[in-house]
């Protein structure tokens, strides 16, 4: 059985893997297609240091915001630091993260990310995330 989990875990960790390369070619072409891998009832959590209270965004609200955050980012880099990845069942994951987004060789912004991504029908989509502004 810990075979078959390891296996598991290797083929997600791939699968996240062709997620973060997504980003780089989005930051760089500003193509966000390979990022819009989203369950219909995908939503965010944004947390900002300074904001009391989190913002929240639905799928449609995401992916606009992501289109637009991309378009005005491009040509930054996005450096993926601290990745810890957990199977909660056959097929579910979690993933965290520290995100470091910059540009000509300056540091821009710190987030920490959690993940939640679930295999449905056969293709792995993102169900939540939750993101906190360093």
């Amino acid at each position: 059985m810990a075979d078959v989990f390891q296996t598991s875990v290797e083929q997600f960790t791939q699968v996240h893997d062709d997620f973060i390369q997504a980003w780089n070619v989005a930051m760089s072409t500003g193509k966000t297609e390979g990022l819009e891998i989203m369950t219909q009832n995908y939503y965010v959590t944004f947390f900002n240091g300074h904001v009391e209270r989190p913002e929240f965004f639905d799928r449609p609200e995401a992916v606009q915001g992501m289109r637009e955050s991309v378009e005005a980012l491009q040509g930054a880099k996005k450096r993926f630091e601290h990745r810890i990845i957990r199977q909660r069942d056959a097929g579910r994951f979690v993933v965290f993260y520290e995100m470091i987004i910059e540009k000509n060789g300056q540091e821009l912004t710190r987030f920490f990310t959690l993940e939640d991504w679930e295999e449905i029908k056969g293709r792995w989509l993102l169900t939540r995330e939750i993101t906190e502004h360093i």
